[in-house]
């Protein structure tokens, strides 16, 4: 009996087909597969139109707007997904059961309150277990932060929820937060309950500067609440804020996680004058994410998924 050489060789080549389909399914294009495994957009499409031959199924449904998975298409990625994210891990893995090592490089991004206040905790916990990983975090504005998401240079980025384009990125919180009024612990006003705009505006206050990423993500607060009429300082950072404050030198308006049980300050809490606001975490909506993210993202939010599959095709 003759052997197809040809189709013996493309058993060989299973996984670079499965590779290629799974990665297109989940990207949704068959050009981003390519630019994601370092390959020619028709090596892509001769990998998946090589997989539909073999399985007798078209896995795809072409049109002018993209590809969309067909139902086989649907049925094979669930079942190939977990194998070709298996085999991409696999030397990870295999090094970190071995010997307990991780390497490699990990990139997020993260707002400088996120950097300053919430960061560092976890930060410490990952490099105590993961000391070979190189870890590379970008400090900037929430929308600077996710075009570096979409634009694939990041892995996660950490930030206070505000409008996000839900269609392609997730969201999930890692803590409520506050905005508060902060005072100095001997102030007039550190023994009360709730302040007035009207109280507060009567007494010197520091500010960010304009144009800080400090007073974009407390001025408009700031503004609401009615101290920015007596700034009599302008100064950048919350910790900075905060050593002023501690002097005696102003009140201000901050977010409730920039105050540390150390700091020698009244909190006063203005949940009557503002709702309660959520920090936490973005990923990319069905982004197979690399070990090092997960394996941090999981130190953050332990019950932190897999992507799920992606939508049905029309």
């Amino acid at each position: 009996m003759a052997i197809d050489r040809q189709r013996v060789y493309h058993k060989r080549d299973r996984l670079r087909q499965l590779r290629a389909f799974c990665h297109a399914a989940r990207l949704g294009s068959i050009t981003q597969a390519a630019v994601h495994l370092g390959l020619s957009q028709p090596a892509v499409s001769l990998h998946v139109r090589e997989l539909e031959n073999e399985l007798e199924a078209n896995l795809f449904d072409r049109g002018g707007s993209g590809i969309s998975l067909t139902p086989a298409g649907e049925t094979l990625y669930e079942l190939s997904r977990p194998l070709v994210h298996g085999m991409d891990e696999l030397s990870v893995n295999f090094m970190e059961r071995i010997d307990g090592s991780v390497s490699g490089r990990l990139h997020v991004a993260a707002s400088v309150a996120g950097a300053s206040f919430v960061l560092p905790r976890y930060v410490k916990q990952f490099r105590d277990r993961y000391p070979g990983i190189r870890l590379r975090v970008r400090n900037c504005l929430l929308s600077e932060g996710v075009k570096l998401l979409l634009d694939d240079e990041v892995e996660f980025l950490l930030g206070v929820k505000d409008p996000y384009p839900e269609d392609t990125l997730e969201y999930r919180e890692l803590l409520p937060y506050e905005i508060v009024l902060i005072t100095a612990s001997d102030h007039p006003l550190a023994e009360r309950e709730a302040v007035s705009p009207k109280e507060a505006s009567a007494w010197p206050a520091i500010v960010p500067p304009a144009g800080t990423y400090s007073r974009q993500y407390g001025e408009t607060a700031a503004r609401e609440f009615g101290i920015d009429v007596n700034a009599v300082i302008e100064v950048g950072g919350w910790s900075v804020i905060q050593r002023y404050v501690e002097s005696g030198l102003g009140i201000s308006v901050v977010p409730s996680i920039a105050i540390d049980e150390t700091d020698r300050l009244a909190v006063i809490s203005l949940k009557d004058y503002f709702p309660s606001r959520s920090f936490g975490v973005f990923t990319r909506r069905g982004k197979f994410l690399t070990p090092p993210a997960r394996r941090f993202l999981r130190l953050m939010v332990p019950d932190f998924p897999d992507p799920p599959p992606p939508p049905r095709g029309r």
